[in-house]
Formats: C-alpha cells, sequence, structure tokens
C-alpha cells in the first residue's frame, strides 16, 4: 500500500539524474494495474475543484566533473552490527498506544483496504482524497492533490498482506499495523497512523517497523559515501530484511537492482541504452541518524545490486560518488 517515501524518492531521483543529463537505472519490472484482480471500488469523498501544478522547464544542471569513485569503509560483521546497534533511534518512532475497540478496529482496517483499492485500481485522485496535507507534503513534497496521478503513474502492484493491532494514541489518532508486498518481491511493515476528520479517517503518517518472521537479517550502515553491509550472501527464495543505520550527514537510501549479466553499474551510468535492461527490486530510505527497513523474499540466485541516488548537498548522485554496494544470492 502505502511505503511512499522511499520507493518515491527513487522515482523522483531517477528523474534528477536524467535532467541532469547523468544516465541513470531505469525500473524495467512489471507496472500494470491490477484494477481487474479488484472487484471493489474506491470509495473516497469528492476533491475540491482543481487542476494539476504547471510543470516548469528545470533548469540546465551542471554535470559533475569528476569521475565515479569508490568510498569503501571496512568492518568485520560483528562491528557493523555492534555499530548498527548503537545508532538506533534512543525513541521509539512508533510507540504503542491503547487497544481500540472492536468497532473502531473493524473501521480503521476497512480504511486500510479501501487506501489499496483506491491505489490498485489507480484512482489516485480518489486516494489523494483519503489522505491529509501532512501527509500530502511529507510523502509527494506538494501541497497540491491533482499533481498525485503524475506522480503515481506507473506504480507497481501490491498486495495487502495483513493489517492488525488497531489502537488509539494521546494525540487523537488511530494507527493499524500494516504488512503489504510490493511488485511480489517486496514487503513492507509500517505503522499507519489516522485521524478522523467529519466521520472520513484519512492516512496522516506512516512509520516503517521491521518485517516480522526474516529468515535472515542484514544490518546495514549508510555513510557519505558508502553502505558496510554485515553479510553479502543469502539463500535462495529466503525472506531477507536489511536494518538500514544512516550514519552520514545526508539522507541515503538502499535502492536493490539487478544489472543486466555481465555489465557494470558505470557501464550504465555512461550507456542510456542499457537503462530500460536493469530491473528494479526494491528500497528503502533513511534520514542522518534515522533507521530504515526493508525485506525481500523469493529472490532468485544471482547478484544484486544496492545504490543510492540521493544528490545532496552539491546535486551529484551518491550512486556516481560511489555508493553501490552488491550481495549474492545462492
Amino acid at each position: 500500500m502505502f511505503r511512499f517515501r522511499a520507493r518515491f524518492l527513487f522515482l523522483a531521483l531517477l528523474a534528477v539524474v536524467l535532467l541532469a543529463g547523468q544516465s541513470s537505472l531505469a525500473i524495467a519490472q512489471d507496472a500494470s494495474p491490477v484494477a481487474s484482480q479488484v472487484a471493489a471500488a474506491c470509495v473516497a469523498p469528492e476533491l475540491p475543484p482543481g487542476t494539476p501544478t504547471p510543470m516548469e522547464e528545470p533548469a540546465p544542471a551542471a554535470t559533475p566533473a569528476h569521475d565515479m569513485v569508490t568510498t569503501e569503509v571496512p568492518g568485520s560483521p560483528e562491528a557493523i552490527a555492534e555499530i548498527a546497534e548503537e545508532a538506533s533511534p534512543a525513541s521509539d518512532p512508533a510507540p504503542a498506544g491503547t487497544p481500540a475497540d472492536p468497532e473502531t478496529s473493524e473501521r480503521a482496517i476497512e480504511a486500510v483496504e479501501n487506501v489499496i483499492v483506491c491505489l490498485s485500481t489507480g484512482d489516485y485522485l480518489g486516494f489523494a482524497a483519503l489522505i491529509t496535507p501532512q501527509y500530502l507534503l511529507s510523502s509527494f513534497g506538494t501541497t497540491n492533490p491533482y499533481d498525485l496521478p503524475v506522480f503515481l503513474e506507473g506504480f507497481p502492484p501490491q498486495e495487502l498482506q495483513s493489517a492488525k493491532d488497531v489502537e488509539f494514541h494521546a494525540d487523537g489518532r488511530i494507527s493499524v499495523d500494516v504488512t503489504t508486498i510490493l511488485g511480489g518481491t517486496q514487503v513492507d511493515r509500517f505503522r499507519a497512523y489516522f485521524v478522523d476528520v467529519g466521520g472520513q479517517l484519512l492516512l496522516d503518517e506512516e512509520v516503517s517497523l521491521p518485517v516480522e518472521g526474516a529468515d535472515v537479517t542484514i544490518d546495514v550502515v549508510m555513510r557519505d559515501y558508502a553502505f558496510d553491509m554485515s553479510q553479502v550472501t543469502v539463500p535462495v527464495d529466503a525472506l531477507v530484511a536489511f536494518t538500514l543505520t544512516n550514519q552520514g550527514q545526508f539522507p541515503h537510501e538502499f535502492a536493490v537492482v539487478r544489472l543486466p549479466e555481465g555489465v557494470s553499474v558505470e557501464q550504465v551510468l555512461s550507456d542510456p541504452g542499457l537503462e530500460e535492461q536493469v530491473q528494479f527490486i526494491g528500497g528503502a530510505f533513511a534520514e542522518p541518524g534515522g533507521t530504515g527497513y526493508l525485506a525481500l523474499e523469493g529472490l532468485e540466485a544471482g547478484t544484486y545490486t544496492a545504490v543510492c541516488f540521493v544528490d545532496v548537498p552539491e546535486g551529484v548522485p551518491h550512486i556516481v560518488r560511489g555508493m553501490v554496494a552488491e550481495f549474492t544470492v545462492e
């Protein structure tokens, strides 16, 4: 369902890289809508009249003068795990509330299911009517709900795995713990917070949670500009959970892709013709000092590449600075 932050940033940063004259890794996975599999219809209030924000021509971006560099930070798996544990946030980003009554639980779970229907049927304006202005701004960087069809075009298929543990919170919001499967590979678990506005539950915030029942957990320390992984081999078909600890000064993402056989990141960056052969598997994002979570299931044997397209502070995507790592499924 929701979990747009990392995925939207990934898509947006692909566009930024292209507009800057830099080649990028393109998404080459089945992104067809699942409307034919969904019998229900999106139920949402009418939006006030409006139109999409006019797109402005981007200003020419400077091309980095340096070649791709590699930054390696050595460390044993034990040291990486210790760093990740010490860097975990001191406060719980998703504190527990008070268990909701059965009627509220049913209503909140129906709200989750309805949002998924809106997204799965491609009713992005319906989805826009089911979120708060705060969610719209924090997840998409806009205050105009009519921009969402452009942002969400081609959003991959998703499936609701579970929605449970509905709680009341001191700030008046209601939360639901949600697990979804995106594109058949990425498993997301998060706490979705809703607010009641005139009898309508609106999605207000999401907080990422670690996926339950993982077969393998890999600690990833995200630095400026490198990934330090506690493990680089995983078994075929395992549920693999990545705990992403950002120890850098800048935001980072952990976007997992599969490159064409025998092709390097450098070759893809220099040859736009290779972009459509790159398969996007999944990704997650973490702010400086924060922690993100990513879980992937059903991975086939082969080599997978993790990259970061975030381009702060100088407009140079971190992948160009060498923020690349590999792991093997065998």
